[in-house]
Formats: C-alpha cells, sequence, structure tokens
C-alpha cells in the first residue's frame, strides 16, 4: 500500500443508517502476511434534503398593514430554515 490514506465510498444511505460504525483495515504483504491493523469508531450523520416548504400566512394582507409568512420543510435533516 503506497500511503496511509484510505477512502470508503458508501451509496444508497438512508436517515436509519445513521449511527456509530467501526472501520478496520487490515493490511497484508505479498504472502498472506499481515502487515498492519488499523481501526477507528466513526459517527455516519446522513443528512436528508428539505421537501417543497408548506407556507401559511398569517394576518390579512392589506396595504400598510404587516403579515408573517410561515414555512415549514417536513422531515428535513437538519431542519430546513426559512
Amino acid at each position: 500500500m503506497p500511503s496511509q490514506n484510505v477512502s470508503l465510498r458508501l451509496q444508497g444511505l438512508r436517515e436509519k443508517d445513521s449511527g456509530s460504525y467501526r472501520c478496520s483495515v487490515n493490511v497484508q504483504d505479498h504472502e498472506g502476511k499481515n502487515r498492519s491493523h488499523g481501526s477507528k469508531t466513526l459517527e455516519l450523520s446522513v443528512l436528508v434534503p428539505p421537501a417543497p416548504p408548506s407556507c401559511h400566512l398569517l394576518g390579512v394582507p392589506r396595504v400598510g398593514t404587516n403579515v408573517t409568512l410561515s414555512c415549514q420543510s417536513p422531515r428535513s435533516k437538519p431542519a430546513a430554515q426559512y
């Protein structure tokens, strides 16, 4: 192994896959003997894109008055801010 860097590509993850994982790497020489071993525990947090927002108008939209537009997007992680 020319370097100590190792990459891992994860695909098709879902929010329920979030959690603590332990990753181990064993490096063998050309004779199949273990040369080194490394492991590390990592925390995986799967992000979820927001759905289209649902918005509600609070107040009466008249010239010269204030209104509040309140928007939410369910199931986003982290929570969407509008």
